[in-house]
């Protein structure tokens, strides 16, 4: 445990060491938001209730998801994933070490998200709702944002690992990794909350991981999930975590079989 901690702390380290990189996502995913949360302002201009949303519902709604978009690991980490250390080779390195390949991406992607939790999330959040006069909804639900949190930094962990492990296959993963992004983008809610699609589209949602990576976490902090809706959001991101974590362990291990580095 000591070693994927450390990993996690030197992921940590490495994103603080980039400040002014910090400052302009969050004028980036701030933009987003404003963008995001005016449309759907536009859209409730002649109602005052959509799919049992409110306009305040879908400003936070934006807030959490822009906020946490990057805790969430929205997207992959282009430079530091293991589709380039296969790639460069480095992988042989780290398989030599005495830490599991998977888990030690696991607990990088962990430090990452505490990061941005510190230095974006709170900044970002408490500015959108500030700019709109709205206050954060103060349910007992929140208790469980925490455990949702990790469920979701875990099951997009996952989703990242197995997309970028195809480069043990192919020379780089950029293609199959950019279609997963398209479907994470459409499928986990970050475009619109998943409540406003047609029924079967949010049946597949709901069928999905993505929702698990992104939604529910957003959803919650939104208030908009209690009762059977959360008991089955987390129990989603549980089972979806589940099977994420055994298909990473056998593409992983059916990988590792192929692999040649420098001819060995």
């Amino acid at each position: 445990m000591r070693a994927y901690l450390h990993f996690a702390r030197c992921s940590f380290q490495r994103r603080a060491a980039y400040r002014l990189a910090n400052w302009t996502g969050i004028a980036v995913n701030f933009f987003f938001f404003l963008i995001h949360a005016q449309v759907l302002v536009a859209f409730f201009g002649t109602r005052t209730l959509a799919a049992g949303w409110r306009p305040e519902d879908a400003v936070l709604y934006f807030a959490g998801s822009e906020a946490l978009l990057m805790v969430l690991a929205g997207f992959p980490d282009w430079e530091n994933n293991v589709g380039a250390r296969i790639r460069s080779g480095q992988v042989a390195s780290d398989l030599a070490r005495p830490v599991d390949l998977f888990y030690r991406d696991l607990a990088e992607r962990f430090g990452n998200a505490f990061y941005y939790l510190l230095a974006r999330t709170t900044v970002l959040y408490a500015g959108a709702l500030a700019l709109y006069g709205i206050a954060p909804p103060l349910r007992p639900e929140l208790l469980l944002l925490p455990l949702s949190l990790v469920l979701a930094i875990a099951v997009s962990g996952a989703i990242w690992y197995i997309a970028f492990s195809v480069s043990f296959w192919t020379e780089n993963a950029t293609g199959p990794v950019s279609a997963v992004i398209w479907v994470h983008t459409v499928l986990g809610g970050v475009v619109v909350p998943l409540d406003f699609y047609p029924d079967a589209l949010r049946w597949v949602c709901d069928a999905l991981p993505f929702r698990a990576a992104l939604y529910t976490p957003v959803a919650l902090l939104t208030g908009k999930l209690s009762g059977s809706a959360l008991a089955f959001g987390l129990a989603h991101q549980a089972v979806w975590l589940a099977l994420l974590v055994a298909g990473a362990r056998v593409i992983e291990a059916r990988g590792l079989r192929r692999l040649v580095v420098h001819g060995g």
